[in-house]
């Protein structure tokens, strides 16, 4: 997977694969767990993909909470 400049479309295009959406269908706004129903094992598989992408540890506890958005997946990421 190559390595986007944006966080946001790296997380996108990672979310896409992983819940089997197209990546126009991920939205900033989107929660993780509610809107995109993803599981805690998505949301690891999530942070590890990242992890892979950027060379940095990403902790997958930010992610996983109620609420968490794509946009702070893309936070989280960059911040990383």
């Amino acid at each position: 997977m190559p390595v986007s400049n944006d966080p946001l479309a790296l997380v996108q295009s990672i979310i896409a694969g992983i819940s089997e959406r197209p990546v126009d269908d991920i939205r900033p706004e989107h929660r993780l767990l509610e809107d995109l129903s993803m599981d805690s094992l998505q949301i690891t598989e999530l942070a590890q993909k990242l992890e892979n992408a950027l060379g940095r540890y990403v902790d997958d506890d930010l992610l996983n909470v109620d609420g968490a958005t794509v946009a702070l997946c893309a936070e989280v990421a960059q911040n990383a």
